[in-house]
């Protein structure tokens, strides 16, 4: 479909998904036609000259996604939400959440943690999934609900899910070899005691958390032997400062694979083909499978954002814990 956009007299530049919202607008006088796939779902505002972020006066269509009030977005005419993430909104987990809390002395204050299982498998020692930005995949994403759903209809097995939400989100997800210690070393005992795990672990993450998640599980194969990665930040590498520009950073990850030893992990990468990250992970996923790993990559005509991730958690559980029984 193409979209012409008129932009409003006061608007400056154009923030989306394709330019990565106020990292990179696009000045309106570079403005062009959309063409955009017919199964898109693209989000957008606009940036006035005070630099306000502010939506299109023209489009009353909010979008899906909590981060953005301003944003608005468009949907193709084929677009369809995956049935699996729509749960209605008061619909609540049919399992058992616990809430733990525990001293880090890597990170030096205290932790929060929700821990998820399915109803009727309390005590069972199932695989566990870890999830960063645990706070949004739980509450956002409704990702306990939607096991609910899968399990079901016998979709996949069951499993533990781990929720840990970030502090210092940013200092942690790169590279931080304090927060790697305190998840393997400290937070993993306390897991065990309270959702006994069978041993199977899967590293879980979206954005930084997609590129930490597969930092844990390059760093303990052991201890996690599958990453689920939605829009990884495989822009980033540890010699990059945070302050940095992400868009000029170097697809790492490729020449990782190449130099250092061969891990038995298996990997699912998502990502949406109108965001920036989209050529880094396809990339990956190519180095991934040229490198003899045992991949999975999907795309859809989305961006980043909670709508195009939602949409993707019915894959990664069918791949994490595939129905076996």
């Amino acid at each position: 479909m193409r979209i012409d956009l008129a932009p409003p007299p006061w608007a400056t530049h154009l923030l989306s998904d394709q330019d990565d919202w106020g990292r990179a607008p696009r000045p309106v006088a570079d403005m062009h036609p959309l063409d955009l796939p017919d199964d898109a779902y693209f989000e957008y505002a606009y940036l006035d000259a005070d630099g306000n972020k502010r939506p299109d006066p023209d489009n009353t269509n909010e979008s899906n996604n909590p981060w953005w009030p301003y944003a608005r977005h468009l949907a193709g005419p084929d677009y369809t939400p995956s049935n699996w993430a729509r749960i209605p909104a008061k619909t609540a987990p049919l399992g058992t959440t616990h809430r733990l809390k525990l001293a880090s002395e890597n990170l030096g204050h205290e932790r929060h943690v929700l821990i998820y299982t399915p109803a009727g498998h309390e005590n069972e020692k199932l695989p566990q999934i870890w999830f960063q930005d645990g706070k949004a995949y739980y509450g956002w994403g409704k990702t306990p609900q939607v096991l609910d759903k899968l399990l079901e209809h016998r979709q996949c097995d069951p499993a533990h899910l781990v929720f840990i939400p970030p502090v210092d989100r940013s200092g942690e997800y790169h590279f931080n070899d304090r927060y790697l210690a305190f998840l393997t070393d400290e937070l993993m005992p306390e897991v065990e005691e309270r959702a006994p795990g069978s041993g199977q672990r899967t590293a879980w993450g979206a954005s930084m958390g997609g590129l930490c998640s597969a930092e844990l599980a390059w760093r303990h194969p052991l201890k996690f032997q599958q990453v689920v990665a939605q829009s990884g930040a495989f822009l980033f590498h540890p010699g990059q400062r945070l302050g940095d520009d992400p868009h000029g950073g170097k697809e790492w990850w490729a020449q990782r694979l190449a130099e250092e030893t061969w891990r038995p992990l298996r990997w699912h990468l998502q990502t949406g083909t109108l965001e920036w990250l989209h050529r880094p992970n396809e990339n990956l996923a190519a180095a991934l499978a040229t490198a003899d790993f045992d991949v999975e990559y999907q795309q859809r005509s989305s961006g980043h954002n909670w709508t195009t991730w939602r949409n993707g958690l019915a894959d990664g559980f069918r791949f994490a814990v595939p129905r076996r029984t």
